[in-house]
This record gives structure tokens, C-alpha cells and sequence, in this order.
């Protein structure tokens, strides 16, 4: 019988290079399709909050200016679409390595139809979108005195 020795440091070491290999080979295949980075997808991270007077979703896009960005309100969705440029003149071919992904993005997000589409603000600081959507008040119901008739 032969005695196998572990390393647990080695061992885990060798584990997570594969592993980050394997994801970098996945990201890559996935990310930049042959058309060129600008048709990649991405989806940038999102924080979404509320009170009772606001809803407010904070979204990371470094390197994105606000006249990339789009909003919509459809559907009781707020739809946050926008595009990450490469600086001019840089092409995939001159990087020695990219780790950040270029092209459009987009994000929808369920809101409640309390909110007013013509009262959402944007602002744009530090890469992060700031969107607040102020909420209107429900429409009150107007009671009907059925003894009173109409003339």
C-alpha cells in the first residue's frame, strides 16, 4: 500500500490557478465575440433601495459618460442602457492585457407605477449612477353618496 501525502497549501494553490483559468478562458470566449469588443454585453452591478417618498438604484459604470446612458420607464420598468468606449484609437490587438469589458450594457429593473416617469433624476459621480424616482401618491378614491341623484 502506497502513503499519500497532502499538501492542503500547495494543493489549494494548484486548485484555484486552474480555476481562475477556467474562468478567465470562459469570460473571454463569452464576453468578446469575433464582431469586436463594442457588441460585447455586460451587465454592471446594482444596488436598489426605497423609502417612502423614493426609489433609488445606484449602478457602477467606471468609464462611462451620462450622455452614453439611456433611461426608460416601460412597463413598470425602469430599463438603465448605455455603452463603455475604448479610447479612440486603442483596438483589442494593441492590449497586453484587458480586464475590464467594453460595449453596451443593459439593466431592467421592477418599479412600482406609483412612480412619476417625468420626476426621475440622474446624476453621474465616480462611476456610479445615482437614479432617484420620486413616487406619487396613489389616486384616492372619490366616495359617491347614493342618496344624492344626479340632475
Amino acid at each position: 500500500m502506497s502513503v499519500f501525502q497532502w499538501n492542503s497549501l500547495q494543493d489549494l494553490f494548484a486548485i484555484q490557478e486552474k480555476m481562475n483559468r477556467l474562468f478567465e478562458d470562459t469570460i473571454h470566449r463569452t464576453e468578446f465575440p469575433d464582431e469586436g469588443m463594442e457588441t460585447a454585453l455586460w451587465s454592471p452591478a446594482a444596488d436598489v433601495f426605497e423609502n417612502a417618498e423614493e426609489i433609488t438604484l445606484q449602478i457602477e459604470i467606471p468609464g462611462v459618460r451620462l450622455d452614453d446612458v439611456r433611461l426608460e420607464s416601460v412597463d413598470g420598468k425602469l430599463k438603465v442602457s448605455g455603452h463603455r468606449r475604448t479610447d479612440p484609437g486603442v483596438e483589442p490587438r494593441h492590449f497586453v492585457r484587458m480586464e475590464r469589458i467594453y460595449g453596451r450594457f443593459s439593466r431592467e429593473f421592477p418599479v412600482p407605477s406609483s412612480i412619476d416617469p417625468s420626476a426621475i433624476k440622474a446624476t453621474l459621480r465616480n462611476g456610479v449612477l445615482k437614479i432617484v424616482a420620486s413616487k406619487v401618491e396613489k389616486r384616492q378614491a372619490i366616495p359617491v353618496d347614493a342618496r344624492k341623484s344626479l340632475r
